[in-house]
């Protein structure tokens, strides 16, 4: 009995302190690899916000990646900003850098090292990808990585950045061509 009420408070509680697609996304201040600092609200001024958590060890992470670097590619010219965020705890974290100059991603990187950030956006687990439009509201929120999902984000892009069907970029990548 004490067990299934400490589990429905649990329950209760993370449902409740979520933050979803539709609310206000919180302001944050985060430094980025080479020590330079990021704050989430001075970016909104200018364009929408594509931001993921992710981590050196978290293999679905690290699939969903160079799907990140593709979205960049196509959309940071049409206005889109881009953000990982790093969740590597202070052991782990010198390995960040290393990877991501290994695997050429163009887009910023920040670190969110002992998970503040994340845990702002209600985050439990990684990858979390949020997408954040000009006013600060969550337009888009995913949580894990499967092949595919990155369609889905792609079209809440679009959608966001009013991409005319005729502008619109060649998605398909080599994994959705076999």
């Amino acid at each position: 009995m004490k067990k299934t009420t400490i589990l429905s408070i649990i329950l209760i509680f993370s449902l409740f302190s979520n933050i979803t697609a539709d609310q206000k996304s919180p302001d944050f201040t985060l430094r980025n690899l080479d020590g330079g600092k990021f704050k989430l609200y001075e970016q909104l001024e200018t364009n929408p916000v594509l931001i993921d958590f992710w981590a050196t060890w978290c293999k679905p992470c690290i699939r969903a990646l160079p799907h990140l670097n593709r979205i960049y590619d196509l959309y940071s010219e049409k206005g889109l900003n881009v953000y990982a965020i790093s969740v590597d705890n202070p052991k782990s974290r010198s390995k960040v850098k290393p990877f991501v100059k290994s695997k050429g991603y163009k887009f910023s990187v920040l670190l969110d090292s002992d998970q503040s950030v994340r845990k702002l956006f209600g985050g439990t687990s990684i990858p979390l990808t949020l997408l954040i439009d000009q006013s600060g509201e969550i337009v888009y929120r995913h949580l894990g990585y499967v092949a595919g999902d990155e369609n889905k984000l792609i079209e809440e892009i679009e959608k966001l950045l009013n991409v005319d069907e005729d502008a619109k970029p060649d998605t398909t990548t080599e994994e959705s061509k076999e």
